[in-house]
C-alpha cells in the first residue's frame, strides 16, 4: 500500500521553495517533485508520507503561503490508487552508464636549459638590461665606450 500524497500550488518559484522547505522541516515527508503550472506562474509541490505528516506539512505549508499572500490550492490524498502514481508520478528509472576508462599519456618535456650568460652582446655583462638587437644606448656601458 502507499503512502499519501500531497500536493500543494504556490504563486511564484521563492515562494514554492520557501513552503516547501517549511513543510520538510514541519513533518516527515519526502518532497517527491515540483512542477511550473502552465500560466500564472504557478509551482506545484508534490509529498509524500504517512496521512498525519502529509496533513501536517500541507497546513503548514498552507500557512506559510497565506502569509507571503502566494497560496493557491492544495489536496492530500490518503490512500491513492495506483492509477495515480503511474499518471502524476511517473518514476523514470535512472540507469547509470559505464565511466569510460580515462587514459592520460605523459610526455616527459624537457625544461630549457637557463644559462647566466651576458644578454648584452657588447658588454657581457649579466645585469645589463640590453639584449642583442636593441639600440646600444641601451647598454649600461656605452659610455665608457665612447
Amino acid at each position: 500500500m502507499h503512502q499519501a500524497i500531497g500536493i500543494i500550488e504556490i504563486k511564484g518559484l521563492a515562494s514554492a521553495i520557501t513552503v516547501a522547505d517549511t513543510m520538510a522541516k514541519v513533518a516527515n515527508i519526502q518532497i517527491v517533485d515540483t512542477e511550473k503550472a502552465k500560466g500564472f506562474g504557478w509551482i506545484t509541490v508534490k509529498v509524500e508520507g504517512d496521512v498525519a505528516a502529509v496533513n501536517a506539512a500541507l497546513e503548514a505549508g498552507e500557512q506559510t503561503a497565506i502569509a507571503s499572500d502566494s497560496f493557491v490550492a492544495k489536496k492530500v490524498i490518503p490512500r491513492p490508487g495506483e492509477e495515480i502514481f503511474t499518471v502524476f508520478w511517473p518514476k523514470e528509472e535512472i540507469v547509470p552508464e559505464e565511466e569510460p576508462e580515462l587514459i592520460v599519456e605523459t610526455e616527459d618535456v624537457a625544461e630549457p636549459e637557463t644559462s647566466v650568460e651576458a644578454t648584452c652582446n657588447l658588454c657581457h655583462d649579466p645585469l645589463c638590461p640590453r639584449i642583442k638587437g636593441d639600440p646600444r644606448q641601451d647598454c649600461i656601458h656605452f659610455e665608457e665606450e665612447k
